[in-house]
Parts: C-alpha cells; structure tokens; sequence
C-alpha cells in the first residue's frame, strides 16, 4: 500500500508540474495590443521579399529570366497549343504556357544530356542507348499524365452536366437572367464544370460577348454535351427563344445520354470478363476439377509399365 501511494504520490506531482510548466500563460494587455497592431500592419516590400524561402528567392529571378527568352524565342502557334493543352485538363499545376514548354524541353533534351553525361563511363553506345530511353520517357509520361488529366477533367464533367443544368433551369425559371444563374451555380457547386463555367462569367463581366466566352468554353472542355449546349444557348439567344425551355430539354437529352452510357458500359461488361475467366478463372478450375483424375491415370499408367 505504501509503494503504491508513493508513486500515485509522485504521479500526481508530476503531473502537475508538467501542468504548470507548460500552460500557456494568458498574454497580457499590451501584449494584445501588439498583436492587434502587428495584424492591422502591411508588411514593406523587404518584409514579403525575405518572408519567401531562400531557394525561391535565389533562383526565381533566373526562371523568370530563362521563362522568358524561351518564350520569345517559341513559335506563336506552338504557345497556343501550349495554353490550350493546359486550359482543357484544368492547369492542375499552375503552370504557364511558357512553364510548360520550358518543362518539355528538359524532360525532352536536358534530362537524356544529363543522363548521357552519367552513364558515358559505360560505352557510348549504352550511354546512347539510355539516353534515348530517357527522351522516350520523358516525351510519353508528361504527354500520358496530360491525357489522363483531360480524361479525368472530361468523365467529371460529364457526371456532374445534368445537375448543373437542373440547377440552371430552376434558376432561370424562378426569374433570374442566364449570367446571374451561372452565378448561382457557380456558388453553389464544386468541381471543374463549376470552374470552367467561372471563367465564362470572369470573361463576360472584362466585356467579352457572352457567345464568344461560350464558345471558347466549348473549345477547352471537347465534349460533344458541352458542345450541343453552347450550340442550343447561342442560338436561342440569337433567335429569342426562351433559355429555360431549351435549358430543361438540355438536362434531359443528357440525362438519356448517361442512361444510354451505364446501359452500354453494362452491356459490354461480360465482354470484359470473358479475358480474366479464360486467363485466370478456368485454368484453375481446370486444375481443381482434372487434377485428380490425371493423377489417377498417370499412377495407373506407371504400375502397368512397370508391373
């Protein structure tokens, strides 16, 4: 009983001091004063300047400079291409047309140099050799995540078009115009639809022609719903035509399209199990079922070879 009283004892003491030590104590008047003080203040240029990490600071005047000369050196249409590429998967890296051609370059002839430089000890030609290897892959990869991101971009789209368009509808039947619907829809859902439909409005309210800004959207999205959309909007906004009702024969025709999609990718389901159940499924079987038997018969086999 004394043991156990005498470390409940030293516990308890410890605790507290622990308690004690490490409580943080309430900041006074003045210190809260400061603080409040220190919120209101804008930070001077040197203050954001050194606030940066030390590697951004040394080698951000560099990219930029390099950024740059590429770009002024780099075909127009090429630039274009660049932009568009990356506007169609979202930009899910923040990169600039010149960023992502400056990103090619060095996985394309940079990376394979050095790689050449690296492996030189082996023989040219393995050097050779695996340089080449390094360009291949540094051509496909960026090029295979750029298409799954647009793939993603566009089978995420597409699975939220008909609830935007729902949305869309009630908004412009309680009485709001087409521009203050997309804003409705654009506070109230998330994802990449939500976005692409954002960068229409930024692009109405800087004074683009709202047909314009609609049809680029159809340009960097590709997808046939997207585009039977904008087409139905332009040209009942052309013609005078009601938005709404063009709205809600949008949502269904989508709504059948998916429908027609799940009953498609049903259909060919069994298709794609016939490759696993004759590779994987039926040679164990096989094995369970005849295995035995051949047993069986090669021992039946032997003894009358052998007796």
């Amino acid at each position: 009983m004394q043991i156990a009283a005498s470390v409940f004892a030293f516990l308890s003491v410890t605790s507290l001091a622990i308690y004690f030590f490490t409580r943080r104590r309430a900041p006074s008047v003045k210190e809260r004063l400061r603080q409040i003080a220190e919120l209101g203040r804008v930070p001077t240029e040197r203050e954001q300047e050194l606030s940066r990490p030390l590697v951004e600071r040394i080698l951000g005047p560099a990219a930029t400079k390099v950024s740059g000369f590429v770009v002024s050196i780099t075909p127009r249409n090429v630039m274009e291409a660049a932009k568009v590429k990356l506007e169609s998967t979202g930009n899910p890296w923040k990169m600039s047309p010149g960023e992502y051609v400056i990103m090619r370059l060095v996985t394309v002839f940079i990376v394979p140099f050095a790689v050449f430089l690296l492996t030189n000890r082996l023989g040219p030609g393995r050097a050779f050799l695996f340089s080449l290897v390094a360009a291949g892959l540094g051509w496909v990869v960026p090029e295979t995540m750029m298409q799954s991101k647009f793939k993603g971009r566009g089978k995420e789209i597409q699975r939220d078009l008909p609830d935007v368009l729902d949305l869309l509808t009630v908004s412009v039947e309680a009485g709001l115009g087409f521009d203050a619907a997309l804003v409705k829809v654009v506070e109230r859902k998330k994802g990449a639809l939500a976005e692409e439909l954002g960068t229409v409005l930024r692009e109405i309210r800087v004074g683009k022609p709202r047909r314009d800004a609609l049809r680029e959207l159809s340009e960097r999205v590709k997808i046939d719903d997207i585009t039977s959309l904008v087409s139905a909007i332009i040209q009942a906004d052309q013609l005078g035509v009601g938005i709404s009702s063009i709205l809600r024969i949008q949502a269904e025709q989508v709504r059948t399209k998916r429908r027609q999609r799940a009953e498609e990718s049903a259909m060919k389901a069994p298709i794609k199990m016939l490759f696993p159940l004759i590779f994987f499924i039926f040679p164990t079987l096989f094995v369970v079922l005849l295995g035995p038997a051949i047993i069986q018969v090669a021992e039946i086999l032997l003894n009358s070879v052998f007796i």
